[in-house]
């Protein structure tokens, strides 16, 4: 599942002979995400509606995710049909923990979760359109420093500390933001792609400190 969360999406966002992208392109990228994303939030975006949301506490966090959501949603509505079936699912898992943190009465644990799985969505569906759009990269130098270097080590750090953490139920996401790591350091020649695979291990990172 790990490989695949990324290289499967890749290929699923790749443009292939008129494929996915240039297609959604020509008929409106509003209406694919429309179509895609209004389908994974609907019964969230009831549920955060109004004033009673907006002054209830964590409302901050709630609006955090459900950005997160929605611009994930965006990206993989213009997958091919058919392609990135984990991290459709990395999605639904994280909308259902936010459906779940309404519910409970506006509860944390739930909600930290659900940011995590929701921005790990977000960055993955990045890297996989950055991926797939590689020709249209601007060929400029990168800007310098050691910052992103720091940021892998670090991750990598946090989650040896989570590594015999007690787990929630689900699919261990643990072994994911590993192999996320991995690749990001493996792709250090692009800057770009290795931020996003390492922010998306980051959020995961994140939710199993909260105990996913």
């Amino acid at each position: 599942m790990a490989k695949e969360l990324v290289k499967n999406e890749m290929k699923g966002l790749a443009h292939k002979g008129g494929g996915a992208l240039k297609k959604h392109a020509k008929k409106g990228a509003k209406h694919a995400a429309k179509k895609h994303a209004k389908k994974a939030a609907k019964h969230v975006a009831e549920k955060t509606a109004g004033k009673k949301h907006e002054a209830a506490p964590g409302g901050g966090g709630f609006q955090t995710a459900f950005h997160h959501m929605q611009r994930a949603s965006a990206v993989i509505s213009l997958m091919e049909k058919g392609a990135g079936k984990d991290l459709k699912d990395l999605l639904a898992r994280g909308v259902k923990l936010y459906e779940s943190a309404i519910e409970d009465g506006h509860e944390e644990a739930a909600l930290l979760k659900a940011i995590g799985l929701l921005r790990a969505a977000e960055h993955l569906s990045m890297a996989g359109l950055y991926d797939a759009r590689h020709k249209h990269r601007q060929k400029v130098k990168a800007p310098g420093g050691l910052w992103l270097d720091g940021f892998m080590a670090e991750t990598s750090q946090r989650l040896k500390r989570v590594e015999d953490k007690e787990r929630g139920k689900g699919p261990d996401l643990f072994p994911v933001a590993e192999e996320l790591v991995r690749q990001a350091e493996d792709v250090d020649h692009d800057p770009h792609m290795a931020y996003e695979l390492v922010m998306a291990a980051d959020a995961l990172c994140f939710a199993l400190e909260n105990g996913l």
